[in-house]
């Protein structure tokens, strides 16, 4: 249901101009006309009552800032880059049922594949759906960015969040980036679902539908990829002579990369200090704390975060 295709006609409103003044307003005045919106019917698994999958989560990254501006105009009209129009509707588990008044959150990268970090809070914004579940923002098509030792595909990232439901931190995605297949986290199965069409509407300017379906579930659910940080796939491994080890801190802590045996045996500590919000990479030679070189075989990487284990990942040593 979170995949949509966008009718054949487009509608004939002036999105531009609605969204724009729409900006203008506050989070609790937002209201988006429902014939902004282009909607599909409901799947046959909603209509017999069965409901659908949620929206499935996704990273948080290490850009994440709270407190942007309550706005729908999340690319300033200066910003470069192909301007980007998205709406959608947040529906409760069953594919059918509008959540009103959830608070969204999203952030993205320029044009240039580089995200603001600065009190400007460029390219971040706050809105709510409205009373029919409706949302709607102006943007601007991210660039794709290098994250290690491969281009991370243009994403947006969401953050919703609704009183008994649980939280959602999730990305977007767009049909057809060459990127998607090699990325640990686009390439998930369930990610499919945020993979979405756009439609040309001329002049550099494109239009996209997302709805979001919020998991039924009261209960606190834990986002799979954690919030505190992430490691990515060390690069080369098998590795012979040195590795390359990629990780996303997403807020300020002591951070430890080790690498021990199967056992859990810490054989070196590659990294043991405190780190800013942001991405790092360090490197392992295949030695060990004594300087010798370890032999051939299997090892984990082990990522900790103010002493709490993180993620651990395995290296082949040839």
């Amino acid at each position: 249901m979170n995949k949509t295709s966008l009718p054949d006609r487009i509608r004939d409103l002036d999105r531009r101009k609605f969204l724009k003044s729409g900006s203008l307003l506050t989070l609790v005045s937002l209201v988006l006309p429902q014939q902004l919106f282009s909607r599909t019917a409901p799947t046959p698994a909603a209509l017999a009552g069965g409901g659908c999958d949620p929206t499935s989560d996704d990273i948080l990254g290490p850009y994440y800032l709270p407190g942007s501006p309550v706005t729908t105009l999340v690319a300033q009209p200066n910003e470069p880059g192909d301007r980007l129009y998205i709406s959608g509707t947040v529906l409760s588990s069953d594919c059918v049922t509008p959540v009103p008044g959830a608070t969204i959150e999203v952030w993205q990268a320029n044009d240039a594949a580089v995200y603001d970090t600065s009190a400007a809070f460029n390219l971040r914004a706050t809105f709510s759906s409205d009373a029919n579940g409706a949302y709607a923002f102006e943007t601007i098509m991210p660039g794709p960015y290098l994250n290690g030792a491969q281009y991370r595909p243009k994403h947006i990232h969401f953050r919703v969040n609704k009183p008994a439901f649980p939280e959602l931190i999730t990305q977007l995605y767009f049909e057809g980036d060459p990127y998607i297949p090699a990325d640990p986290w686009a390439s998930q199965p369930d990610a499919a679902q945020r993979i979405i069409p756009l439609v040309a509407l001329g002049g550099g300017e494109q239009e996209g539908v997302f709805d979001i379906v919020l998991d039924g579930q009261t209960s606190i659910k834990p986002n799979r990829f954690g919030t505190d940080g992430d490691l990515l796939p060390v690069h080369p491994n098998p590795m012979r002579e040195l590795c390359n080890i990629h990780f996303n801190v997403f807020h300020p802590a002591r951070v430890s990369i080790h690498i021990a045996d199967l056992n859990g045996r810490v054989l070196i500590t590659l990294l043991d200090e405190a780190k800013t919000q942001g991405r790092y990479t360090t490197q392992w030679d295949g030695r060990d704390v004594a300087g010798g070189n370890v032999s051939a075989g299997t090892y984990l990487c082990l990522f900790q975060m103010d002493g709490r284990a993180v993620k651990a990942q395995r290296i082949v040593r040839e």
